[in-house]
């Protein structure tokens, strides 16, 4: 497979999940989501489907930003790589607080399991929910926010991702790194297999919020 044709691949399976998420975090059966239904929260601790909305932008946005500082730090030829400061990764294990996972007798295991570990076996941990993260500060959603607004976010979140592998497409992209000790290395092709499951995790986040018997009907 070429590079482009690699790229084109990774790529057609994040639209696919963007489109799934979309149907299920913006849509009932043959209508839009009103504001009501979009607002609605199953618990005081519980996040609406508009703030998972929000959160799946926020998100797309920090991986954004990881790949830019590859590319521009980086050439076609020799790549790049960089390592995530622990603070920046938009998630980290719940069971954990992150004042324990500093310490380097707690993180020393998660860095070598998450060094060992397949990029797609870390992207179907994440798109599985019974595996509980911490959100960071980072990516912590707004709630109320209207749903066109939601929707030219998630666009234009989007669309800035898409805008930035198009000069590279003919490039070799398994060459642009980075590595964060709880996630493990990813390259650019790994990592928008992780935007992926992001999406396909808080799409069925969408539809148990949607499924709770007190949502508006």
């Amino acid at each position: 497979m070429t590079n482009p044709e690699r790229l084109a691949s990774a790529i057609g399976k994040l639209q696919e999940e963007r489109a799934a998420f979309l149907r299920s975090a913006l849509l009932i059966p043959n209508a839009d989501l009103s504001q009501a239904q979009l607002d609605f929260k199953p618990a005081a601790d519980s996040w609406s489907v508009g703030e998972v909305a929000h959160h799946v932008g926020l998100t797309e946005r920090v991986f954004h930003r990881y790949l830019s500082d590859l590319f521009r730090s980086g050439s076609p030829e020799q790549g790049a790589s960089r390592t995530i400061p622990f603070d920046e990764l938009p998630m980290g294990p719940q069971m954990i607080p992150t004042s324990l996972l500093r310490l380097a007798p707690v993180l020393m295991p998660f860095a070598i399991l998450s060094s060992l570990m397949p990029q797609s076996l870390q992207s179907a941990l994440l798109a599985n929910p019974l595996v509980k993260i911490k959100t960071a500060p980072a990516v912590e959603p707004k709630h109320g926010i209207p749903r066109a607004e939601l929707l030219d976010f998630l666009k234009q979140a989007r669309q800035a991702t898409l805008d930035l592998l198009e000069p590279v497409k003919e490039w070799d992209l398994s060459r642009f790194r980075w590595f964060h000790p709880l996630m493990g290395t990813h390259d650019v092709y790994g990592t928008l297999e992780l935007i992926a499951s992001h999406d396909r995790r808080h799409a069925g986040q969408a539809e148990r919020v949607k499924s709770d018997p007190k949502f508006p009907r």
